[in-house]
C-alpha cells in the first residue's frame, strides 16, 4: 500500500489538481509494484510490449520512445535490456538503413500475454469504484487536463497515444 496524506486547498480547481497529480504517482507506484512482484517487468516494459503487439510486432525506436513517453537515449537503454532479456530483437530498416526496428519475439510476446493477465486485474482493482457511466466522463475530464496541459507546456513535447485501444 502507498502511503498518501489528503491533499486539501479552499480552491476546487486546485484541490482536483493536486489529487490528480498525487493519484497519478500512486496509480504508476501501484503498477510497477504489482508488475514487478508477479512477473519482474515494468510498467513501462509492458507498455512497449503492448505497443510492439499492437503493431505487428514491430516499430521504430522513435515510435516506440512515442508510445512509452520516454525519451529517445532512453528508449535506447531500455530496449537493450529488453533484448537482453529475449523479449525483441533488433535490425535496421529495411526501407530506411536511418532507423533500427524493435521486433517482438515469441518470449516477449508469452510475457505479454502473462502480463495482460496482471495488467486487466491491475484496471479491475484500480478502477473497481468507477462504473461505465463514470468511466465515460473521467475519459472527457482526463483528455480536457492532458489538452490543457499540453497547450501549456508549449516547449515540453507530451506524447500519449489517443485512446486505450491504441495500447
Amino acid at each position: 500500500m502507498v502511503k498518501t496524506i489528503e491533499a486539501y486547498h479552499e480552491e476546487p480547481v486546485v484541490q482536483v489538481f493536486m489529487l490528480f497529480i498525487q493519484t497519478a504517482r500512486i496509480a504508476q507506484k501501484y503498477s510497477d509494484m504489482r508488475f514487478f512482484q508477479a512477473l519482474g517487468l515494468s510498467t513501462v516494459k509492458y507498455i512497449a510490449l503492448k505497443a510492439l503487439a499492437h503493431n505487428d510486432g514491430v516499430l521504430s525506436h522513435s515510435k516506440l520512445a512515442v508510445w512509452t513517453d520516454t525519451k529517445r537515449h532512453n528508449i535506447t537503454t531500455l530496449v537493450k535490456r529488453m533484448e537482453i532479456e529475449g523479449l525483441v530483437t533488433t535490425r535496421t530498416s529495411n526501407e530506411d538503413r536511418r532507423f533500427t526496428m524493435v521486433e517482438l519475439t515469441d518470449k516477449g510476446r508469452d510475457l505479454l500475454s502473462q502480463a495482460d493477465v496482471v495488467g486487466y486485474d491491475l484496471i479491475k482493482k484500480a478502477m473497481s469504484g468507477i462504473d461505465k457511466q463514470k468511466a465515460v466522463q473521467l475519459d472527457r475530464i482526463l483528455r480536457i487536463l492532458r489538452d490543457s496541459i499540453n497547450t501549456a507546456s508549449k516547449d515540453i513535447v507530451i506524447t500519449t497515444p489517443n485512446r486505450v485501444e491504441d495500447l
